[in-house]
């Protein structure tokens, strides 16, 4: 860090020394006009004391710039903006003064002689360090304007990229019926969702939530929807394919990263669900007569250690049931008063629904419901929901 400091530094001293020449000729052209008589030694001995001006202004900017606001600038100041501000303009004014001394010294030794001279030069000094100011902040706006237009337009396409993993048409089954939606709180969403074939009529269910926001997040997300489809048709056991996710999560994913992932295969013509949990929301089976199973076998969250197990159980599924998986930007979106949706809420949300309700329709209207209690409030985190149902 600190070597891009004084790298940084020397780029914009760099910058600055070959800069300042151009920056003297329009002053050089409006003291010559003002104080000459329109000839061209008048406009030259101008623009030479404009020159020194120029270096000295420029020198002192350039210090406060990389010792001062430099080192922090952006969404991380030192110091408040209007002091950042005072500072400019206090150290233009110095250095209008420093310059003056330097040009009694040289081309001019009646520059600071009386004290009309030296308010004079307090006055000019005072009406151009404002302009420097303004020039340096309205530079420094500008560049932050363009480097947030470039972070916008690269979100914006990894946000493309990403909703091209996820799935929108949904494979059609005789026995059974797939749907699944995220809405994403930022241009990226760290959770993702897969249905993906495995052979002898079964599939894999996969839905995760990665710790975190924004690319990193996605970056890990995308990760591991690869790595559960190179296993979803070598692989037979949803633990031993948690267990490889695991080990991948711990060698590649920066440290702290870790996600939580439930993974179901799903014997569509014996319309059974084999399921391991890694520390996610615990899906849930809703059963015709008000019966309610939690999918909660499992372990830890992937990406915490190594060697951690993962255990498998099985569910049969029965004619009408609906599995509801979701993450927890479901159950903890928070309303006005700061109270979370919570599990319970979605539970009763789902019994309210009518019975033969299609999967689709079923998000739908848990996502209205979710997004009543939210009110006009965004939701905080990413929201994702995916139901299976088993039609009559």
């Amino acid at each position: 860090m600190a070597n891009e400091r004084v790298q940084s530094g020397l780029r914009g001293l760099l910058r600055m020394l070959w800069r300042q020449p151009l920056w003297a000729i329009p002053f050089a052209l409006f003291f010559g006009t003002m104080f000459g008589h329109g000839k061209l030694r008048d406009y030259w001995g101008a623009y030479q004391i404009s020159l020194i001006f120029a270096y000295v202004i420029g020198l002192v900017i350039w210090a406060i710039e990389t010792f001062i606001a430099g080192p922090r600038r952006g969404n991380r100041r030192a110091f408040p903006l209007w002091v950042e501000i005072l500072c400019f303009t206090a150290g233009s004014l110095i250095a209008s003064y420093l310059a003056a001394i330097v040009t009694s010294l040289t081309l001019m030794p009646d520059m600071l002689r009386g004290g009309r001279a030296i308010a004079m030069v307090g006055m000019f000094g005072l009406i151009f360090s404002v302009l420097v100011t303004a020039i340096v902040y309205s530079l420094i706006f500008y560049r932050q304007a363009l480097e947030r237009a470039r972070s916008d337009q690269e979100l914006n396409m990894a946000r493309r990229i990403q909703r091209g993993f996820l799935l929108s048409q949904f494979p059609a089954m005789p026995r059974l019926e797939v749907h699944a939606i995220n809405v994403s709180s930022r241009e990226v969403s760290g959770d993702f969702y897969d249905v993906v074939p495995a052979g002898d009529g079964s599939f894999l269910l996969a839905i995760a939530d990665v710790s975190g926001k924004g690319v990193p997040a996605a970056l890990l997300s995308s990760m591991l929807q690869a790595s559960l489809r190179t296993q979803a048709t070598s692989v037979t056991s949803v633990a031993e394919i948690l267990r490889n996710v695991n080990r991948l999560v711990n060698g590649s994913a920066s440290p702290g990263q870790f996600a939580t992932f439930f993974l179901a295969r799903v014997d569509e013509p014996r319309l059974r669900l084999a399921y391991s949990n890694a520390g996610h929301n615990w899906p849930i089976v809703f059963r015709r007569g008000g019966e309610r199973v939690t999918l909660d076998r499992g372990g830890t969250v992937v990406g915490i250690l190594a060697d951690t197990p993962f255990e498998e159980a099985v569910v049969e599924l029965r004619s009408g049931d609906r599995v509801v998986f979701y993450t927890d930007g479901i159950s903890e979106a928070a309303n006005a008063t700061g109270e979370l949706y919570g599990d319970d809420r979605l539970i009763a949300a789902v019994e309210r629904l009518p019975d033969g309700l299609s999967a689709q329709d079923t998000i739908e209207g848990l996502l209205a419901d979710v997004r009543g209690w939210l009110g006009k409030l965004e939701a905080g985190d990413d929201m994702t929901l995916m139901v299976l149902r088993v039609l009559d």
